[in-house]
């Protein structure tokens, strides 16, 4: 597998802003929480029922580092979600958390993904923000968005119902 090949390689990702709550050790938490569901979800898409021609997917499994001191807490330097590198090739934003796909980058495998999510988990929740790299017919994705139901789950990217619904028409509109 393309991921074992670099295994004392990890990338080091800090939020991009700088204030209170935001760097708070719950906050890298809920991101390796929406990682590993989101990694879950795609190895049940793998073994589901789908065209052939669709690409597997596959999310980057990410942990939680934080130095055991404080002292670089106020830079917001203290905590860091790590994952290995994504293997070679060039990155894409697929879609958004707001229903937006990009239109050059549209993949059916990647449509029949994020519907998947939605329909597996009965429209609770559905995993957007699809980014990555496409490497020898599979997806590697990274920092995916889970849309949920209840919008106090799954940190501020989660935007609720109201974009659930956006991001699910919009699917299944490139899908027809």
């Amino acid at each position: 597998d393309e991921l074992k090949r670099a295994k004392s390689s990890m990338v080091m990702k800090s939020f991009k802003h700088v204030g209170r709550g935001i760097h708070d050790q719950q906050q890298y938490i809920k991101q390796m929480e929406v990682s590993n569901i989101s990694h879950f979800l795609a190895e049940q898409y793998n073994l589901s029922e789908k065209p052939s021609h669709c690409a597997k997917v596959q999310f980057l499994p990410v942990c939680v580092v934080e130095e055991a001191s404080s002292a670089r807490e106020h830079l917001g330097e203290r905590r860091f979600c790590a994952e290995p590198p994504l293997p070679t090739g060039t990155f894409s934003k697929f879609s958004n958390n707001t229903g937006y796909w990009a239109e050059d980058e549209l993949d059916e495998s990647l449509l029949r993904f994020t519907e998947y999510t939605h329909r597996a988990t009965k429209g609770y929740l559905m995993v957007t923000d699809l980014q990555g790299v496409k490497h020898g017919g599979k997806f590697y994705l990274t920092d995916p968005v889970i849309l949920c139901k209840d919008a106090l789950r799954f940190g501020n990217t989660n935007l609720g119902e109201t974009f659930m619904r956006k991001c699910i028409d919009a699917t299944r509109s490139h899908l027809k």
